[in-house]
């Protein structure tokens, strides 16, 4: 399903903003939202080595650059599901929800998603930061995304990731409530 069919720029960040504040998040007034792609990977290769050591350091949140590498790691289709579930916090429960997003952004390319300053700390292990949204025809948006230090890496969090899928009306078991039922993947299209 492609965004431009139901959604523009606006909408999908009042979306993405609505779907975090229900599910509880910070006291800020703009909640997390998803993440597809970025545009600043370019700025970021080359510097693999000094962004996984950004990645792996609990003391402080990574730059922009080590983030957007992650992003574009998580969505880039040469790499295999299953070697991209320390990228996304709880996705071992789902490591095919990759293929997804792989599939998402190949089918919403006048979507963009770029990850921008600042990063910043909000409690321990966890740090927001700015996500600028732009599709073919629309202003930009503005809105947030969480990143989460877990199992020794900083992550995507999963609320900002189900936030995502549910745009796409994808289903994932890393979204599931505690205790709830696992879901079915996929919607039909």
């Amino acid at each position: 399903m492609k965004y431009r069919k139901f959604l523009g720029a606006t909408m999908i960040a009042a979306a993405m903003m609505t779907g975090v504040a229900a599910c509880g998040g910070s006291d800020d007034d703009a909640p997390p939202a998803p993440t597809l792609t970025s545009t600043a990977a370019a700025n970021a290769s080359g510097a693999a080595g000094d962004n996984e050591s950004e990645i792996t350091n609990g003391s402080k949140p990574p730059s922009i650059a080590a983030l957007n590498e992650l992003v574009d790691t998580a969505v880039d289709p040469k790499i295999p599901a299953k070697d991209k579930t320390d990228l996304v916090q709880g996705s071992e429960k789902d490591p095919e929800i990759f293929d997804e997003l792989v599939k998402a952004r190949e089918d919403n390319p006048d979507v963009k998603w770029s990850l921008v300053n600042p990063v910043i700390t909000n409690g321990p292990k966890k740090a927001n930061v700015k996500v600028r949204i732009e599709t073919a025809g629309n202003p930009p948006a503005n809105a947030e995304a969480t990143i989460v230090f877990d199992k020794g890496r900083w992550k995507l969090s999963n609320q900002t990731v189900c936030n995502l899928l549910g745009l796409y009306q994808v289903e994932s078991a890393m979204c599931t409530p505690a205790g709830g039922a696992t879901s079915s993947k996929k919607a039909d299209n």
